[in-house]
């Protein structure tokens, strides 16, 4: 190996690993307060008003029971309404909303209808008509938990400092069925788990879209959801934060999201993400290790930028280590018209063991960075309640071999996408 790929290599072990022991340690310094929120008996003291804004684009065959998860919120019905968006639907999601306003008279639910504008456009319509102290936007494909929106009040009330702007939930993927969103329910119980720890030092860089929960006035004084961004939760999140606001994570306000069931869908979806992820680090790059921005600019900013340098490494040595070999064995196999046989023999001959050819500095390495990622993933199962083996074993193989390999692919052809100025619609 060059001394070039030697330097990729050795700044990408010692980066992550860094980065992996640097979460472990604020999971020790904060397992005390978890214990005690998690004993907590959490009663609010007054209900506070809450929208909650669905925005909509054909949905007809998740939003009523989106709508119908608010419906049953345990919150009191007086005190909060429910604003569906119309976003230039085009099949019946109009007609099934109606028909459940016709149902539930006694409910305050609003629809608004307009000319297809996107998510941003959609969530700013319904903003200017919002009644609550407080507002939530849950996507049209998700359901929340009959408990989360108490559990979201009361850590506002529990802190009660106006700068908590926003409070995001625990969210997991609603009943998986194919591989691919099986391995998803695993990277979002990670997820959460690190979100839970980036609150702690008030790291939180995006809201997602289902059932965060804002503080109405702040989010109206600054300006509302960016109309021209890809990814609008994610880039409030920023706005906030260069604002010296708080985003806090709820870790048990559970929400259920409908995954992405194939490669393609996954692939259209964190697409998306990802370029709104790179597109914003970009247009907030003055908080990159700004002392002013605290932790969040030292830590976060710096997590964010080396994501896509890892996803460029991982993608390179992948290559490298992988499909390299494979493809010289078959050049080598064409060469002698794929006669097996010699290949067999020098195969076998190949197979000798010697410890002395094994590097043990990197392999130490590995080692290491596997076994802290693997206490992250035990202690994400255990933040989220939930058990290891749900889903099977089966699943975490390719779990920990390829998944992450094929969102760095993602992530460089994003990466590609935006050197050659390719455009992209929300």
């Amino acid at each position: 190996m060059n001394v070039f790929a030697s330097i990729i290599l050795w700044t990408s072990y010692i980066i992550s690993l860094y980065f992996t022991i640097f979460w472990l340690i604020v999971f020790l310094d904060a397992k005390p307060r978890f214990l005690k929120e998690e004993k907590e008996k959490r009663l609010l003291n007054k209900f506070p008003n809450v929208s909650v804004l669905i925005p909509g684009y054909n949905e007809e065959k998740t939003i009523s029971k989106t709508i119908h998860s608010v419906l049953n919120l345990d919150y009191p019905k007086n005190k909060l309404q429910i604003i569906v968006i119309n976003d230039g639907i085009k099949d019946k999601t109009k007609e099934v909303v109606e028909e459940i306003i016709r149902k539930n008279k006694e409910r305050d639910i609003i629809l608004i209808n307009q000319k297809n504008k996107g998510k941003a456009a959609a969530l700013n319509n319904a903003l200017k008509i919002t009644k609550g102290e407080f507002f939530s936007c849950l996507d049209a494909d998700s359901t929340v938990d009959k408990k989360t929106l108490k559990k979201m009040i009361y850590l506002y009330q529990k802190e009660d400092d106006k700068d908590l702007v926003i409070v995001t939930p625990a969210m997991k993927v609603n009943k998986p069925k194919t591989l691919i969103q099986k391995l998803q329910w695993l990277e979002y119980l990670v997820a959460m788990f690190v979100a839970r720890l980036m609150s702690q030092l008030d790291c939180i860089y995006v809201a997602p879209g289902p059932f965060s929960l804002y503080r109405a006035k702040t989010i109206k004084k600054l300006g509302g959801f960016s109309e021209d961004n890809l990814t609008e939760d994610m880039e409030i999140a920023y706005r906030v934060q260069t604002h010296d606001y708080k985003i806090r994570q709820c870790f048990d306000a559970y929400v259920h999201t409908v995954a992405p069931q194939t490669f393609h869908q996954l692939y259209k979806q964190r697409n998306r993400w990802f370029k709104g992820g790179i597109l914003n680090v970009f247009l907030y790059r003055n908080m990159f290790m700004n002392k002013k921005f605290g932790d969040f600019g030292l830590v976060q900013m710096s997590i964010n930028m080396f994501n896509f340098f890892l996803a460029i490494s991982a993608i390179s040595f992948f290559f490298y280590y992988a499909i390299l070999p494979i493809l010289n064995n078959i050049h080598e196999m064409w060469l002698v018209k794929f006669d097996f046989l010699p290949y067999l023999k020098t195969f076998f001959l190949n197979l000798n063991f010697n410890i002395l050819s094994i590097d043990l500095t990197k392999t130490f390495i590995l080692i290491l960075l596997f076994s802290v990622f693997l206490v992250m993933f035990i202690l994400s199962h255990k933040n989220a309640n939930e058990r290891v083996k749900k889903h099977g074993f089966l699943y975490m193989l390719p779990y920990f071999l390829f998944y992450y390999v094929g969102l760095s692919f993602i992530a460089v052809i994003v990466i590609g996408e935006l050197i050659i100025g390719k455009k992209q619609k929300w």
